[in-house]
């Protein structure tokens, strides 16, 4: 440190830093030479502190025309292919209810109804659990981290994010239920009057026959509280799979995939049954039409996220808020499931063992993961 370096095509110089010194400083005048290169046993981002490892003699950071290995592609260059295909896939799951249409399996879905169901809650809530805790949580600290250097800034944030997603799906069922508030329903049985809203007690009141238009409100009614909270429910997995794709690479995109697609099937199974059930009646055709209509959304939130310019730091905040969202419906609707259904003691057992198989599907993915790398972050920090 000290003198002056100039560059030759003839001569190679090595920086040997001075261990009594926090910084070594070296002068290169470069002003002959078309380019020089720099060969370095770590990532040259990690010889910074407080400032960038390369700078003019303006104070000006000065960046590589090249780097080897080569940098990520920029986000400009935004890879499509992986994400709108697992999107695809996602959404290709509304076609499950055709399961039930075969005459043997449905007979024994319909005799072991309540068992099904308590181990596919399970199995999604263990799933969606070990997707938020061994991926999305801890991978959003360190890209927060990325856009704001005070740790407080950094918590309160992360913080934030995760009950918003959290509280996300109960707006969307509060919204769903003021609107069914606002256009109340009635059923014609006879000669009598009788509210259909769900936990509202049946009550049977003497009056003349409603018109044909107040009679079709109750089916209307829950076809669109289906359809509308499918629609949204997929637009936000959409946003999360776009995120992780785009900002962390496929393997965590098609981790965090795998939990949408673990979670997605007891969710369509019962949106196929409300469909096709007593208070709906439609077709099997027409319910499946419906499902896959409002989950067309998951590919829409992919597009939008692929086409808009993300900050590694608002990266970690989707990342969070997405976490949030998989903790709500894995801790509020299917756990609760589990221990709501009538189950005998080794039922409760083989339920918990399918929340372990969830988890551990999700955790495998550990086996051969990296942290989060987002392509387009700015800055010069590094992955770890």
């Amino acid at each position: 440190p000290g003198s002056v370096i100039t560059p030759t095509t003839d001569a190679c110089y090595q920086l040997v830093f001075d261990q009594d010194l926090w910084q070594s400083l070296y002068t290169i005048n470069a002003s002959g030479v078309a380019a020089a290169a720099f060969f370095t046993e770590h990532v040259p981002t990690e010889f910074e502190n407080t400032a960038h490892y390369l700078k003019d003699r303006t104070g000006e950071d000065v960046e590589p025309l090249a780097e080897l290995p080569k940098a990520a592609e920029k986000p400009g260059s935004v890879e499509w292919g992986p994400s709108l295909g697992a999107a695809a896939i996602i959404n290709m799951i509304t076609f499950v209810g055709v399961i039930l249409l075969a005459p043997g399996l449905s007979k024994v879905v319909a005799t072991n109804a309540t068992l099904f169901d308590g181990l596919l809650s399970a199995f999604a809530a263990g799933s969606l659990l070990g997707c938020a805790f061994f991926l999305l949580l801890f991978e959003a600290t360190h890209l927060v981290a990325e856009s704001w250097e005070d740790e407080a800034a950094q918590t309160w944030r992360w913080g934030v994010m995760i009950l918003a997603g959290f509280l996300l799906p109960a707006v969307i069922d509060c919204s769903t239920a003021l609107m069914q508030e606002a256009w109340p329903t009635r059923l014609v049985a006879k000669d009598t009057i009788v509210t259909a809203f769900p936990g509202d007690e049946t009550g049977v009141v003497p009056g003349a026959a409603p018109s044909d238009g107040e009679t079709k409100r109750s089916p209307a009614r829950l076809i669109g509280a289906v359809a509308i909270g499918d629609f949204f429910h997929n637009l936000c997995d959409g946003f999360f799979l776009g995120v992780a794709f785009k900002g962390c690479g496929n393997n965590f995109g098609w981790g965090v995939a795998l939990a949408s697609v673990l979670h997605e099937l007891p969710q369509e199974l019962a949106d196929y049954a409300v469909l096709t059930g007593s208070g709906v009646g439609m077709t099997p055709a027409r319910a499946l039409l419906v499902n896959f209509l409002s989950g067309l959304s998951v590919m829409l939130g992919v597009v939008i996220i692929n086409v808009t310019e993300v900050d590694n730091g608002v990266v970690g905040l989707l990342l969070a808020f997405g976490g949030g969202v998989y903790l709500h419906i894995a801790a509020s609707e299917c756990m609760p499931k589990v221990y709501q259904l009538k189950l005998s003691a080794k039922t409760h057992l083989l339920c918990l063992l399918a929340f372990v198989l969830g988890a551990t599907f999700i955790g495998l993915i550990l086996l051969d993961h990296k942290h989060c790398e987002p392509n387009g972050g700015s800055g010069h920090g590094h992955g770890h």
